[in-house]
């Protein structure tokens, strides 16, 4: 399934058929859950959110050059290494809002990169990413987590 975050019909579409109810077909968080995830993720690509490197710089780069450059998939039960095995608290106060957030993000995402074409902003494990790496990887991650729920 090919997802393209700069295609605000498509996502408005796909998120339509996210309900607070929505069951995964995989992992543990809910629908809330990971649409928090997906618009903590696009904070860090747009320069709103700081982050630091949680893995050594060699392994981050290999990572980096088996999803960004290969047309490999986000691997089932990959879990990010700075999250733990609860579920975070939920900083929104519905699924609605998030919807509206992830939208509003990723405006601000294309726009920061409109405005500084040449800036790099940090991913967890991947490392430095510009605006056409974040762009594979926003694209394969929704992808991954709209079939996590069916969507």
């Amino acid at each position: 399934m090919a997802i393209d975050v700069n295609n605000k019909d498509l996502l408005n579409e796909k998120l339509a058929g996210l309900h607070a109810d929505t069951a995964p077909n995989f992992g543990r968080m809910t629908a809330q859950h990971m649409l928090e995830h997906l618009s903590a993720t696009v904070l860090f690509s747009n320069g709103k959110l700081k982050a630091k490197l949680y893995i050594p710089e060699e392994k981050a780069e290999s990572m980096k050059q088996y999803l960004v450059y290969t047309d490999n998939e986000f691997p089932m039960g990959i879990k990010a290494p700075m999250l733990n095995d609860e579920l975070p608290p939920l900083r929104f106060p519905d699924l609605e809002t998030v919807k509206e957030r992830l939208i509003l993000e990723l405006e601000r995402f294309k726009l920061f990169f409109d405005e500084n074409p040449d800036a790099k902003t940090m991913h967890p494990t991947l490392g430095e990413l510009t605006y056409d790496e974040w762009k594979i990887v926003h694209d394969k991650h929704f992808a991954h987590h709209f079939k996590q729920f069916g969507l």
